[in-house]
């Protein structure tokens, strides 16, 4: 038996025997009263006015986007209208120049930092039509609203490694790319490299490792078949020895959207030399790091930078030319918001959760891998 097969083989056993630890759901702040205040603003919410170069977009569907404060386990904060928004456009400026929208198109809207958590919205009002991006009639709204949040974040992200991939391919017989997290990121990572690395790379692995057994699971059937399960309970020298084990050695890229203490020291301990951690901004912990180890090893650590316009359009573009892979998500009415938040903190819903605005007769699932 392999230790390939030795380590599926304990992920399964794992499953069946120990069960997944829980965020408990008292943990998302303020939870219990999203669902009665989505009803009150759908009642009551004015259309807002039209800015006179802008249009006004109706929300179709929006991520269920969050955050989390410093302390991971006890702070969970929803976000509304996030920064995964996709509708219709509602009605268009007298003043605006040259325009090229109509009626009904179909439309992104690209994060804007100071609207993402402004409060629940079923109309959006938006004076920079740059951030306003039609979309092709191919590609459906649910999938489109998630390509300016996780998807960018993503792209942006194995971006930012490929240069270091392709620079160490010319002198490695392989290149191991480590990511940590195997959520909605995580999926969207495994196929981007694909997309942006290249599928006849036959010299580049892309590891996934999480704390949780059914997420890792997912990965697998999204095609990652080198998985490595972070338990955080087992001893750090372990899960250390069971890395560099399952990466024959180390590792050369570590695209790390966990961001805690833990996973960074556990990274730096994995890392070859020559080798690249890239950080997702999302991270609110402080840890310590030796710099003359660093230098001595020639290692880098580098933030993930935000995805810009070009990007996106770039991945809608992949998308509607079937050339990119969507991962797995599920559509569920924003009604149930309430509930998909505390199925999302204690770790019942794999891949990425997408509400529906309007009437929704019934969860829906995509697994597209």
């Amino acid at each position: 038996m392999t230790k390939a097969e030795l380590n599926q083989n304990e992920l399964q056993a794992l499953r069946r025997l120990a069960g997944e630890p829980i965020i408990q759901s008292q943990d998302i702040q303020s939870s219990s009263l999203l669902s009665s205040h989505i009803g009150e603003a759908v009642s009551s919410m004015p259309l807002p006015e039209t800015p006179s170069e802008g249009v006004v977009v109706k929300v179709a569907y929006a991520g269920a986007c969050y955050v989390e404060g410093k302390n991971r386990s006890k702070r969970f904060i929803p976000q509304f209208p996030g920064n995964e928004v996709a509708g219709t456009i509602h009605d268009i400026g007298l003043n605006l120049p040259n325009c090229n929208y109509t009626i009904g198109d179909k439309v992104i809207i690209f994060p804007d930092a100071d609207k993402v958590n402004s409060g629940y919205a079923e109309y959006i009002p938006i004076e920079d039509t740059t951030k306003v991006i039609q979309i092709p009639n191919k590609v459906p709204l649910e999938v489109a609203a998630m390509l300016p949040g996780g998807a960018l974040a993503a792209y942006a992200a194995v971006n930012s490694a490929k240069p270091h991939v392709e620079k160490l391919r010319k002198v490695k017989s392989c290149v191991n790319v480590l990511v940590v997290g195997a959520g909605s990121l995580g999926l969207w990572t495994v196929k981007l490299a694909k997309y942006l690395i290249g599928r006849e790379c036959n010299n580049v692995r892309v590891f996934v490792a999480d704390n949780s057994i059914d997420k890792l699971l997912t990965a697998q059937e999204h095609g990652c078949y080198d998985i490595i399960h972070w338990n955080e309970e087992d001893h750090e020298q372990y899960i250390i020895e069971r890395t560099l084990d399952a990466c024959r050695g180390g590792v050369d890229v570590i695209i790390d959207y966990i961001g805690s203490n833990r996973s960074m020291q556990r990274s730096l301990k994995v890392l070859n030399r020559e080798g690249l951690i890239l950080v997702s901004g999302n991270s609110t912990c402080e840890t310590s790091i030796s710099l003359n180890t660093l230098a001595a090893k020639q290692q880098s650590i580098v933030g993930i930078p935000q995805g810009n316009l070009n990007q996106l359009i770039e991945l809608l573009n992949a998308i509607a030319e079937d050339q990119l892979e969507v991962p797995e998500y599920k559509v569920f009415p924003v009604e149930d918001a309430n509930q998909v938040f505390e199925d999302l903190c204690e770790n019942r819903l794999t891949g990425r959760a997408i509400f529906k605005f309007g009437s929704q007769s019934s969860t829906h699932v995509v697994d597209n891998h």
